[in-house]
């Protein structure tokens, strides 16, 4: 009898091509899903870390940014206060009252500055800061020289108009700032300021303050240790009378 011999390369090939026939080992293909997992986790972690230390830094940006946003609005109405309703000017801790030529936020009363009365208070139970405005439809009431004071209820307004210009604050102050005159300016020598005199609210005496401070304190609603503080000082534009520290011990009876 004869027996064929096959050729060594001809059975080689042979086993190749049932191996691939047969697909991957179970070795093999363990091996495979555990580097797959390895490499999905790590991509998995990263992208959440990366997203929330992203979040972390926009919510801090926003509160950042929206406290800046008030105080421009804030700065542009208060520099725009009118000189000759000075003696209309009110204010206290956490609201302020006043009479400005500025553009209405109200769109339907149209476009253009408008002489209005713009308020702006702190609301504790929502932790926002309102502000409303009212265009003046009548001439204002002038100051009064009797101990009647000014008839507030002569002063024509349209509707008001509310919005919320802050949200998540946590503080809104306002102090009220005058300058007084040195007592003694001696010749060839600058003279040395006088300290200022802060107050807790507007008095009807003093007239207009030279400044008003503000603190604004906004937190983050996500995160309690995230805080954003904002103090600044603003110099009254609007034509402001300045006495001297004995006058205003005599108006405040000497309360200074």
């Amino acid at each position: 009898m004869k027996f064929a011999v096959a050729d060594i390369s001809d059975c080689r090939v042979l086993t190749v091509r049932r191996r691939g026939e047969c697909g991957f080992t179970l070795a093999e293909l363990l091996v495979a899903v555990t580097l797959l997992s390895v490499v999905m986790t790590s991509v998995y972690s990263l992208t959440h870390s990366a997203t929330r230390t992203w979040s972390s830094l926009e919510r801090g940006q926003d509160i950042q940014v929206e406290a800046r946003s008030f105080m421009t609005l804030f700065a542009h109405e208060y520099n725009n206060i009118v000189g000759r309703a000075s003696h209309l000017f009110e204010g206290d801790t956490n609201s302020i009252v006043m009479f400005v030529t500025a553009q209405p936020m109200d769109l339907e009363q149209g476009e253009g500055s408008r002489l209005m009365r713009v308020s702006y208070s702190y609301n504790r139970s929502h932790r926002s800061i309102e502000r409303e405005e009212a265009l003046v439809e009548a001439a204002l009431p002038m100051p009064q020289p009797d101990e009647h004071g000014i008839d507030r209820e002569r002063i024509k307004l349209s509707r008001s108009h509310k919005t919320t210009v802050a949200e998540h604050v946590r503080r809104f102050r306002l102090r009220y700032v005058w300058a007084p005159m040195p007592e003694e300016i001696p010749p060839d020598v600058p003279p040395v300021p006088e300290p200022l005199i802060f107050m807790e609210h507007k008095h009807e005496l003093l007239g207009l303050p030279q400044a008003v401070e503000i603190t604004l304190v906004l937190r983050d609603p996500d995160d309690a240790s995230n805080e954003f503080t904002l103090t600044t000082m603003l110099p009254m534009r609007a034509p402001s009378s300045r006495r001297y520290r004995h006058a205003f011990e005599e108006l405040l009876d000497g309360s200074v």
